[in-house]
């Protein structure tokens, strides 16, 4: 972040450059349509963060007398250069094939738009194209959110069986602010970070449930303070609506009347946030197994821990199927393995340690999903044998991506309500019950953004007037995929026509991992028109 006429911070400890079956569904759309079901409480307007809330911008808007607007290729565009290597090197797990290229650039936007301030950030954004890719091709932005840099996703998609799509549609990751090749985000101190990406853990004699609560809440809020003075006064400017208000900076860049957007995970609210702030600017959402949206803190983490124990009792089942490295019961294995963490007896490696490796190697392993769940499993049985090289590669890979500074500010920005202690302590009792293997580490993860401001509550979505599709990963073990009841609500509650695909697979992203749901994607990047619903197999 670039701050005019502002002395620099002191740079000695911190810096900053600044699974439902489809069924459910139907039922779901014609609860609200004949009905009325309440979609959630109504916290009011949306956030305006530009001179225009529908939109803003230079260019008119243009269509057709019927039918939905169009996709267009941008009239101007920025300063693409090769990144092929770089992005390989970063996203090691996904390798496209030679014909794919894949580029960087970025551009700078208002650190808080819609006001007169002068301080900017960067926001990166990385393309994927195919050498035979025509000029005039007509691309679509991809989010993520703070699941993991939007760049990954991209990584994913082009090296998977719908990269073909890229010779007509260009994808354009933009990374969140603080995230990827973004301006990056360090505002915390090397204990603080260790102790919350372990939730508070420590090896005995100091792993009990209440110290290691104690300690992840104290570092949470010393990381607040920290990262308040060193961001400061842009600390809350790191918001879904603010990252919806990048990518309207992009379509102001690329001079085009509306932006295709695909949002998968995290990524939906950045898109339904785009979607609420700038209908008129809207061809086309696609939102791939989104989180839940205007939702409270609370029942956001409940549902997240239900998704992926579900997710993992998914990856239990198919890992039995193929005879895999965890035995038997894999399910009982890994329960084993992550209690063996937790009391300190694996090496040094906590219980979120070994949750994060095994949903992350799941979330952006092999295509193939034999070889997914095998080479997970491989990666347990190995820890619990006593061998943990393979794990040791796997959490640095996890927290690598998904556990940066800007992630956590991202997150702690979006949080309209933080959960107080003592709610946190009986959740980990009644979780950790009741999700026996996502539980624990769920409700701990409610104290990560101890001691931020309350951000502002997320756009409500308005005057939407184009389909959007839904797409939904059954076993999506970052998020797992409760969140379609509650965007679908919202959606259908606002008028807005809604096609929903199912995907059965092990995964983030069925946009990038099914050519079913990647073939209904291309259908309706083409036409406009949502496909009818249906499910595709594994």
């Amino acid at each position: 972040m670039r701050r005019p006429d502002r002395r620099p911070h002191d740079p000695s400890s911190r810096h900053s450059s600044v699974g439902r079956p489809i069924a459910l569904w139907l039922i779901i759309i014609s609860c609200v349509v004949i009905a009325g079901c309440a979609v959630g409480p109504d916290n009011g307007p949306p956030l305006v963060v530009g001179d225009d809330a529908h939109g803003g911008g230079t260019s008119s808007s243009v269509q057709a007398p019927s039918g939905p607007p169009a996709l267009q290729s941008p009239r101007a565009d920025l300063g693409w250069r090769d990144c092929r290597d770089d992005l390989v090197r970063s996203y090691g797990f996904a390798t496209p094939a030679s014909d794919v290229i894949l580029e960087c650039a970025s551009f700078r936007t208002a650190a808080t738009p819609g006001t007169q301030g002068l301080d900017t950030v960067t926001v990166g954004a990385v393309r994927a194209r195919l050498t035979r890719t025509a000029r005039e091709a007509t691309p679509v932005v991809l989010t993520t959110g703070t699941d993991l840099p939007s760049a990954a996703a991209l990584m994913l998609y082009a090296a998977g069986p719908n990269h073909e799509q890229l010779l007509d549609h260009p994808v354009v990751a933009l990374n969140r602010r603080g995230t990827g090749n973004s301006d990056p985000i360090d505002c915390l101190t090397r204990t603080e970070r260790s102790t919350l990406v372990a939730d508070g853990f420590q090896p005995p004699p100091a792993a009990s449930g209440a110290q290691r609560s104690d300690r992840l809440a104290a570092a949470a809020a010393s990381a607040a303070d920290g990262c308040t003075e060193t961001l400061s006064p842009h600390q809350l400017d790191y918001t879904s609506a603010f990252a919806a208000a990048d990518i309207e900076k992009l379509r102001t860049i690329w001079q085009v009347d509306r932006l295709g957007l695909v949002g998968v995970g995290q990524g939906g609210d950045v898109a339904l946030a785009y979607a609420g702030l700038y209908p008129s600017r809207v061809a086309r959402l696609v939102l791939d197994t989104p989180t839940p949206y205007r939702t409270d803190t609370k029942d956001r983490a409940q549902n997240r821990a239900a998704g992926v124990q579900a997710a993992l009792d998914g990856f239990a089942d198919q890992c039995r199927a193929v005879d895999c490295s965890l035995g038997a019961d894999p399910g009982a294995a890994v329960r084993r393995l992550l209690d063996r963490a937790a009391a300190g007896d694996l090496s040094g490696f906590s219980d979120t340690d070994v949750l994060a490796a095994l949903t992350t190697s799941l979330a952006v392993g092999p295509l193939d999903r034999r070889s997914s769940v095998t080479a997970a499993a491989d990666i347990l049985s190995a820890a619990g044998a006593g061998d943990t090289s393979r794990l040791q590669t796997a959490v640095s890979t996890a927290h690598a991506l998904r556990d940066g500074d800007g992630q956590l500010v991202g997150r702690c920005n979006d949080v309209a309500a933080t959960v107080g202690r003592s709610t946190v302590d009986q959740l980990l009792g009644d979780w950790t019950t009741q999700y026996r293997l996502t539980g624990t580490t769920t409700a701990l993860d409610l104290l990560r953004c101890n001691g931020w401001s309350a951000g502002p509550p997320a756009p409500t979505v308005t005057g939407l007037d184009v389909p959007v599709l839904l797409l939904s990963a059954a076993a999506d073990t970052l998020n797992g995929n409760g969140g379609i009841e509650a965007v679908t609500k919202a959606l259908v509650g606002a008028r807005v026509s809604v096609g929903a695909i199912g995907w059965q697979g092990v995964g983030y992203s069925a946009w990038a991992r099914s050519d079913c749901a990647g073939g209904a994607t291309r259908a309706y990047l083409d036409t406009g028109t949502a496909p009818p619903s249906t499910d595709c197999p594994a």
